[in-house]
């Protein structure tokens, strides 16, 4: 639990918990992308070693690695979301202006929301024409559609992380204002 936890009460402590619980979803989803790719990693490495030693390789060892690659990229990102880790210039908001603070806070999030929101939406929809059309992979036959999920559930949950770190950041700034 955070210090400002411990300084809010009532709603302010709910919304924190809250938020709380999507940091630890995100940490786990980026876990489980790390997992896999560390996994595919040792899958290349075997096949390497495979081709060399014995002159052939593991039948769709490309399949599987996109697989991993994107589940590694699409979990990773919310958790960098979540913890504020991106690339942000700040060079409006200080913390000698609480207000403009909030005020960028506010705008920024809105416009990662939007853009976020837009780019889950076209997703989407070339996501369904992928299950209707029955797509495949080429070497094990794994329907394209897990390769969407991947991508679909990292924006969605992206989506979420930056809605939690705003809530965070509004409550930092509004206690901070307490101050004023």
């Amino acid at each position: 639990m955070s210090d400002l936890s411990k300084e809010t009460g009532g709603r302010e402590a709910g919304v924190l918990a809250l938020v709380n619980g999507v940091e630890r979803l995100m940490a786990a989803m980026a876990i489980i992308g790390i997992v896999m790719l560390a996994g595919a990693i040792v899958l290349v490495v075997i096949d390497i070693v495979r081709r060399r030693m014995l002159g052939g390789s593991v039948i769709g060892v490309i399949d599987i690695t996109q697989l991993c690659v994107m589940a590694a990229a699409f979990w990773s990102i919310p958790y960098a979301f979540s913890r504020k880790a991106h690339v942000a210039v700040d060079f409006l908001a200080t913390d000698d202006a609480p207000r403009l603070r909030i005020f960028v806070a506010i705008v920024s999030t809105l416009l990662g929301l939007g853009l976020l929101g837009l780019i889950l939406w076209l997703a989407s929809g070339r996501a369904m024409d992928t299950w209707r059309s029955g797509d495949i992979s080429q070497d094990l036959g794994i329907p394209m559609i897990w390769y969407w999920g991947f991508l679909l559930s990292g924006l969605a949950a992206g989506l979420l992380a930056i809605a939690a770190a705003f809530l965070r950041e509004i409550i930092e700034a509004i206690a901070l204002m307490g101050g004023e």
